[in-house]
């Protein structure tokens, strides 16, 4: 008596069967949710103020986000030819002024969507 026996394996089977075995038909995956949508109402779903904004509010908040980095930049070479006391004020105006915006813009686009 083998030891698979006694611990209740069954027998191998052939690599070649287990291979015909494995083959099992796709199931039908159900389509996603939004293309539900599109059937059912036609292409509305991409409409309303959310949509509609949305590309502009990105396009602001990436050119703020290239803003920053530039004023950024500019702080450092100011550091590095000793107007360390510029610098700081560049950024303090920053602070006060854009900033200031860019809070007041991220509630503005709230509102919007």
């Amino acid at each position: 008596m083998k030891y698979r026996d006694i611990i209740g394996f069954s027998k191998k089977k052939d690599k070649f069967v287990k291979k015909a075995e494995k083959k099992v038909a796709p199931k039908p995956t159900a389509p996603p949710i939004t293309e539900l949508l599109k059937e059912e109402f036609g292409n509305v779903v991409n409409e309303g103020p959310a949509y509609e904004y949305a590309n502009q509010i990105s396009k602001i908040e990436k050119l703020y986000d290239a803003y920053w980095d530039a004023v950024k930049d500019l702080g450092r070479v100011l550091e590095k030819k000793g107007q360390g006391k510029l610098s700081k004020q560049l950024f303090i105006a920053y602070r006060k002024q854009v900033s200031k915006f860019s809070q007041w813009f991220s509630k503005f686009s709230g509102g919007l969507m």
